[in-house]
């Protein structure tokens, strides 16, 4: 054939075959809406929770910054930070540590930093700045807290700053402060000028001391790249480039750094994303299959006047791209929208805290508009394929359906609708195939939605959040997970008499928290072994090793809490009476990675606590969260929580030991005066910004928000699914019916009745209805079984009950919807009559 070049008129074409279509436009316009607000919903959603959880990781780790390198001289600062792949940098140099008692179990580290370090470490000053001359410093809230000082500038405070070789006993003047909190960083900060630097370790020579591990007078350089892709190599390469061998670090608060590790994480969301590509990809087929099939005389006609199989494909495509252009702006806005609305209410599901933060990386844009893209062009180069290949005279005769073989049958009853039906399902295998898989997984999705909601245990629940009717606690204390600065101490003594001479109270039970870096034993040390050999690369392990410290959460607990241990003890046994003595701990145990715990000792083992100065007995071995609703709700890697008495707590303890704080107190009521009750305790909270206040009623009431998010999301996804699911099996029955009313026309003029006719559509409705029922009773539910189950085994607050009640209301539903469709194909059939459909055969 020859060829030709007339790409304007194949445009032109595309147009004005467009024009024809409005209701065919129409249709895959929002077909492309759909698809790509889902799609860019998802993004959102997972980008901006996923920044929100580094923004929170970031101030875990102390900065921004993409990674380092480690104890330093000044010669290979200026080597490192010249390496073309840096694009910025911070420079601090380690100065030494407060040597007072008072920070025995929150040790604070000196050093001297630079504007970008304060920038990219978060020290947002409330007064003041860096310091310039000798004897000023800049300390945070809490030290200055441990030091007994106002929060003010020009107080002067007296510091030891143990350098190494000597210890410097010096007066300064705090020059500038900002806020912070000892529980969220790894360990505490202060800064000295250079002016004080110069004149205190010019001597020092930092590659002595850094052979001798104490790393005075060595400098880090922090470092941002381009990207937070493969930060190790990108840190390894700039190592090779400049000939150095330093340690570095790699800021693990950057989920890409470690993409390749996480990889599994992000496996759900593409399932996702490929159900909604799928079912997008279903629609956008069929309306263009009903599209070619409908004027695929056209397409025969063109292509005996000369156009070739390559243009009426691109006839196809270029009607795609323009359609999928028109619709795409609107999907990308309203799923960016739909995606910053959720993005918030999902975030606080996470069992860790975050700040909301949300992204806007053109990542989403960008990955939204191409997903969508492959679909539609997937979508569409089928049918155009199919244009491309018939003949002219094929064409005029084309009915949708290909025969390669007569098929002969012999029936002793004659011909039986139900069975020509019947038959007719299977004539277009494929076509059968996409319906069932659209209308199934919508069904499946909403099942599987329906079942996790339905496993949703308020009891369960609810105890794992709160042991009695109310409970107060201080947000100072639980300041890790996001609570404002204050007094830790604000549930005091008195405050709790007060609570307990409440009308209608019969008890309160309180907790006690201190926090104690414990210095590793043999015991530890010997557990930690094997972890070092298999996980070297953990950051937070490298901490405990640097520093031979592990981090522990100590809380005493009134006896009112006895009743829920037995329930989280993993070893040993919990005896009420021995507990009471003060001369056993309960330990959990310590976080060694992902879904992986492990027990530093066994009951009988002694184990000796300097901040309580005392050694226990060890009771039993508790799960990791044990006593959930006790605790602050985090936990540290490598390091555990131990209860004990509260009287253990309260009682003197050592001299230079930070006291105990009261955590919470939870009221018991009488429930003929609970609402009372609760008001003269909420009065109380109240008083306080420190203090929170939660009623049972109130967990009850956040249980019920949660299982309307999870609703919104879920069957929100579900119904645009469904609503896919249900357009592509319109589409299917209607294009069966567009491609056979040559087939019908003959048969009504063989002697077929109108009313036979419609009973062989019903019946072909009655069918697909059955088929759908029986892959959603058999697939649908083993896929909603192992599914479901899946996610209701790890949420904390689910008792597991398969759901029925979808599988058993799909059949009206699908029912109803078969036979409306079936009476609207019919209707369109038959406006036509016999002589004017046999007439498009000639």
């Amino acid at each position: 054939m020859i060829s030709t070049n007339n790409r304007k008129i194949v445009i032109r074409l595309s147009l004005k075959s467009l024009k024809a279509s409005p209701m065919r436009n129409l249709a895959v316009i929002l077909a492309v809406l759909l698809t790509t607000l889902l799609i860019t919903s998802i993004f959102t959603m997972v980008l901006s929770i996923n920044k929100s959880m580094e923004f929170t990781q970031m101030k875990t780790v102390g900065s921004d910054f993409h990674g380092g390198f480690k104890y330093l001289t000044p010669a290979q600062v200026e080597i490192l930070k010249k390496h073309p792949s840096i694009r910025e940098y911070g420079v601090s140099l380690n100065a030494g540590d407060l040597e007072d008692g008072v920070f025995k179990d929150s040790p604070v580290e000196v050093k001297r930093i630079d504007e970008a370090y304060a920038r990219h470490g978060f020290i947002d000053f409330i007064e003041g700045g860096l310091p310039a001359a000798e004897n000023e410093v800049v300390l945070n809230t809490w030290v200055m807290d441990k030091l007994g000082i106002k929060h003010a500038l020009d107080q002067q405070v007296t510091l030891d700053i143990n350098i190494g070789e000597r210890v410097i006993h010096q007066d300064f003047i705090v020059s500038g402060y900002y806020e912070a909190d000892k529980n969220l960083s790894m360990a505490g900060l202060a800064f000295v000028s250079d002016a004080w630097v110069q004149k205190n370790l010019s001597s020092i020579d930092p590659v002595k001391y850094k052979a001798n591990n104490t790393y005075v007078n060595t400098e880090e350089l922090s470092v941002m790249f381009s990207n937070a892709v493969d930060i190790e190599k990108k840190l390894n390469k700039v190592l090779a480039d400049t000939g150095l061998d330093v340690p570095i670090g790699i800021n693990w608060a950057y989920t890409a750094s470690t993409l390749s590790e996480n990889i599994i994480n992000l496996v759900p969301y593409l399932a996702v994303i490929l159900i909604i590509m799928l079912s997008g990809y279903l629609l956008i087929y069929n309306i263009f299959y009903i599209s070619v099939v409908r004027d695929v005389k056209f397409y025969g006609l063109l292509k005996a006047i000369g156009t070739t199989p390559r243009q009426l494909k691109r006839i196809i495509t270029i009607q795609s791209q323009v359609l999928y252009l028109i619709g795409l702006p609107f999907g990308l806005a309203s799923g960016y929208g739909i995606g910053r609305l959720l993005s918030p209410l999902l975030g606080t599901f996470s069992s860790e805290p975050v700040e909301n933060t949300y992204s806007s990386s053109p990542w989403i844009f960008v990955g939204a508009a191409v997903f969508t893209y492959l679909t539609v062009w997937i979508a569409a180069s089928k049918p155009g394929r199919m244009a491309a290949r018939i003949a002219p005279v094929e064409a005029v005769r084309f009915a949708g359906v290909s025969a390669k073989r007569k098929i002969h049958k012999r029936s002793k009853r004659g011909a039986q609708l139900y069975a020509m039906a019947f038959t007719n399902l299977f004539r277009n295998k494929k076509k059968l195939f996409l319906m069932l898989t659209s209308l199934s997984l919508s069904m499946i999705l909403f099942s599987i939605i329906f079942t996790v909601i339905s496993s949703l245990d308020v009891n369960k629940y609810l105890s794992t959040f709160i042991n009695g009717d109310v409970v107060i606690r201080n947000r100072a204390v639980m300041h890790a997970l996001g609570g404002p600065s204050g007094d830790p101490y604000k549930i005091s003594g008195p405050f709790i008499d007060a609570l307990e001479k409440i009308d209608g109270v019969e008890r309160v039970d309180s907790v006690y928290f201190k926090f104690e870096n414990y210095i590793m034993d043999k015991t530890i040390r010997a557990a930690l072994k094997p972890q070092v050999e298999t996980d070297s690369s953990d950051p937070a392990l490298a901490w405990v090793l640097e520093n031979n410290l592990i981090q522990l959460d100590l809380y005493g607990i009134d006896n009112g809490w006895y009743d829920l241990v037995q329930k989280d003890v993993l070893e040993g046994s919990f005896d009420p009476q021995k507990f009471a003595s003060g001369n056993y701990v309960l330990v959990t145990e310590a976080i060694m990675g992902e879904d992986t715990y492990k027990s530093y000792y066994h009951p009988g083992d002694l184990v000796k606590y300097e901040g309580l100065g005392k050694s226990y007995e060890v009771m039993a071995i508790l799960n990791y969260n044990a006593l959930y609703a006790a605790t602050t709700q985090s936990f540290s890697s490598y390091g555990y929580n131990a209860f004990f008495p509260s009287s253990e707590l309260t009682r003197e303890l050592p001299a230079g030991s930070d006291p105990p704080k009261a955590l919470s107190a939870t009221l018991h009521v009488d429930p003929a005066k609970l609402d009372s009750a609760m008001q003269t305790a909420k009065s109380l909270a109240a008083s306080s910004d420190e203090l929170a206040y939660k009623s049972r009623e109130d967990y009850r009431q956040e249980l019920g928000g949660f299982i309307r998010i999870f609703q919104t999301v879920g069957y929100g996804l579900s119904f645009v699914i469904a609503l896919i699911g249900v357009l592509n099996y319109i589409n299917t029955v209607i294009t069966g019916v567009i491609a056979r009313k040559n087939e019908f026309a003959l048969l009504e003029s063989i002697g077929m009745t109108k009313r036979q006719l419609k009973k062989v559509l019903v019946y072909e409705g009655l069918f697909n209805v059955l088929l759908t029922v029986s892959v959603t009773s058999t697939l649908g539910v083993f896929l909603t079984y192992r599914i479901s189950k899946s996610i209701a085994d790890n949420m904390a607050f689910t008792v597991f009950h398969m759901g029925w009640l979808p599988f058993i209301l799909v059949v009206p539903v699908l029912a109803a919807i078969a036979y409306t469709v079936t009476l609207f194909s019919y209707r369109m059939l038959s406006k036509a009559t016999v002589v004017e459909r046999l007439r498009q055969t000639a």
